[in-house]
């Protein structure tokens, strides 16, 4: 019984679909309805295919929106790590200077740092 069922409702939708093509093929107002439906598809088609190529265009342009900041932002980085190495050049410049104006140190001898720290106390008496 549901085999029957589903049998007709497919016949009558078949024949339906079948009478509706052939008014829009046979009739002048069957034809005149087949243009109107035929423009308005065309024109919906051609407004969604703009509303595609929007996007893609957009797109390209926050791409090379992108890449143009990353390059500019390379330069920046590379300006400021050039004047990094040149302030550490200088202060390295500096402190040789510096350095070569200080007084030459020169080394104590052990036993003069051994008899600072080890003197005798006059009150002490030598021993032998």
């Amino acid at each position: 019984m549901n085999e029957n069922k589903s049998s007709l409702s497919q016949l009558l939708i078949g024949i339906a679909i079948g009478a509706a093509i052939t008014y829009l093929f046979t009739t002048k107002k069957g034809q005149k309805i087949k243009e109107d439906l035929i423009e308005e598809g065309t024109k919906f088609l051609e407004k969604l295919g703009k509303e595609l190529e929007e996007p893609e265009e957009k797109l390209i342009e926050g791409k090379e929106k992108v890449q143009q900041t990353l390059e500019n932002a390379k330069e920046i980085a590379s300006e400021k790590l050039e004047e990094a190495k040149e302030a550490v050049q200088e202060v390295k410049d500096q402190v040789v200077e510096i350095a070569q104006q200080l007084p030459q140190l020169r080394p104590v001898p052990k036993k003069s740092i051994r008899h600072f720290f080890f003197r005798r106390s006059p009150h002490q008496p030598e021993e032998s």
